[in-house]
């Protein structure tokens, strides 16, 4: 079995989202000071960072929060869709999506972890739907959002909370061939939080 990391690294390089917290990053020990005894690290970031997962508390003050998502949600098959140069995901791109998890693949993948997009590939509400009536538990992209940048409406949020399908953003895609794998992407366990920083992981066969 091979592992595929399709997780975006987190640095004060990484790009956030305009206006978000940006990444911090200090030490509070080094082994060079004087009675130090460890390297000792501490990090602030927003919960959106890199490759991350929303809770449904991230458009509903109602909505679940990351700790109170299913674990079994984010392990299983998963089909990686290719969506080339197109303005949107729409409901014709999953017409052969078979397994109850599916990451999209955009031309955000080739971005590097440092650069934020001028504009991405958003996925229709009435994708979201299509994949809904199918049982599909998980929907995943390499953008940093499922709607486009400008949105305030949000329908494609607004589609994942009502048809309670988890949403992964912010994947690192542009090396992994589309077709089926083993997705393992557990988001961090904080506390009554909007979204949590994954670390994403493909494998080319179950690990079962």
């Amino acid at each position: 079995m091979s592992l595929l990391d399709i997780s975006r690294s987190i640095s004060p390089a990484t790009a956030v989202w305009p206006g978000d917290q940006s990444v911090e990053w200090t030490w509070t020990s080094r082994l060079d000071q004087e009675d130090a005894s460890v390297n000792l690290g501490a990090v602030r970031m927003s919960t959106h960072t890199g490759t991350h997962v929303d809770a449904p508390l991230h458009v509903s003050s109602k909505g679940r929060t990351t700790d109170e998502l299913p674990l079994s949600v984010f392990a299983g098959p998963v089909d990686v869709v290719a969506v080339p140069d197109e303005p949107a995901v729409s409901p014709e791109h999953v017409a052969g999506v078979t397994a109850e998890r599916v990451l999209f693949k955009t031309s955000a993948s080739a971005l590097p972890d440092d650069e934020w997009p001028d504009s991405i590939t958003p996925i229709e509400a009435e994708t979201i739907r299509a994949l809904s009536n199918r049982d599909v538990l998980l929907v995943g992209t390499d953008a940093p959002s499922v709607d486009p940048l400008d949105s305030t409406a949000l329908p494609a949020h607004q589609a994942l909370l009502d048809a309670d399908i988890v949403n992964l953003e912010g994947l690192r895609l542009g090396h992994v061939p589309a077709g089926r794998y083993y997705l393992m992407a557990f988001p961090l366990k904080l506390s009554a939080a909007d979204a949590a920083p994954v670390r994403a992981v493909l494998a080319d066969s179950d690990p079962e």
